[in-house]
């Protein structure tokens, strides 16, 4: 089938670099297609098949899609409740925002990866991404530069927090526990400890337990030891916070056993951490 390719100069607002749109299915007609811009879907509600190249995901609502540059894609064997938001946007705030980001950032992997990176959000992060987007038609049509910081901004956000870990389609780990894991990762659940990571699983403690230890090699309680500990060393190094307050701050309930594990983990105490990389860096 040849290829419809969308143009920027006829899809996008030039001057501000993208174009925002609230699609339903009852409305539109789609086609297969491709583009020489960059795209974010967010799915709202209702079921299709997304086609892409010779690939075909499953969508229902909560689904976050990346497209990029030259996917030949289209959806399929949708309902008629099928609805998503999109957010298109140019080649030069890519290319932008990846250099914002670093090296730290997974971008060629995003950009060469197989099929476009998928996020099944969960219904509350739907909603709240849903809103920040359509934030954007909020904007006086005639505030063009306002409109294109909103937008960095934002594409920003949705990269750091949905897109900076790569999840590769053949995966053998189940998208819960890979979802729940990175969540852990946030000191406002870790703090909480192994009642949060149940929670963000959605399974039993018994099999979320034995996957991740299949899967990562390590127990829910060491895991969460784990990013105590590192949050604790930060600490340590970039507050004034002294040792008891660092032991609560980072979810711990016995300051002995804080100390005990820090040591076990750094070869020396707190204060002693916190006297040696200091000095070091004067």
């Amino acid at each position: 089938m040849e290829r419809k390719r969308l143009k920027a100069e006829k899809h996008l607002d030039l001057e501000s670099g993208c174009k925002f749109r609230h699609v339903k299915s009852e409305t539109e007609y789609f086609v297969p297609h491709c583009h020489e811009y960059y795209e974010i879907f967010l799915t709202l509600a209702g079921k299709a098949v997304h086609h892409v190249g010779d690939l075909q995901e499953n969508v229902g609502s909560g689904y976050l899609i990346f497209i990029r540059k030259d996917d030949f894609h289209d959806y399929k064997d949708y309902d008629e409740a099928f609805e998503f938001v999109n957010l298109a946007f140019s080649e030069d705030t890519l290319n932008q925002l990846f250099s914002y980001l670093g090296e730290g950032f997974p971008a060629q992997e995003l950009l060469h990866a197989p099929a476009p990176p998928t996020v099944k959000l969960t219904d509350n992060e739907t909603k709240s991404l849903y809103f920040k987007l359509a934030e954007l038609n909020a904007i006086d049509t005639a505030e063009k530069k306002l409109l294109k910081l909103k937008v960095r901004a934002l594409l920003a956000d949705i990269f750091t927090r949905y897109f900076s870990t790569l999840r590769e389609k053949d995966s053998p780990i189940p998208f819960w526990l890979e979802n729940a894991y990175e969540k852990m990762k946030s000191p406002k659940n870790f703090i909480i400890g192994k009642q949060r990571l149940f929670e963000l699983a959605g399974m039993s403690r018994a099999h979320t337990t034995r996957l991740l230890k299949q899967y990562y090699d390590i127990t829910p309680s060491e895991y969460i030891n784990e990013l105590r500990l590192s949050y604790a060393a930060n600490l340590f190094l970039t507050s004034n916070l002294n040792a008891t307050e660092i032991c609560y701050e980072c979810g711990f309930q016995n300051v002995s056993w804080f100390y005990d594990t820090f040591r076990e983990k750094y070869g020396v105490t707190p204060a002693q951490y916190r006297r040696e990389h200091l000095n070091a860096k004067s």
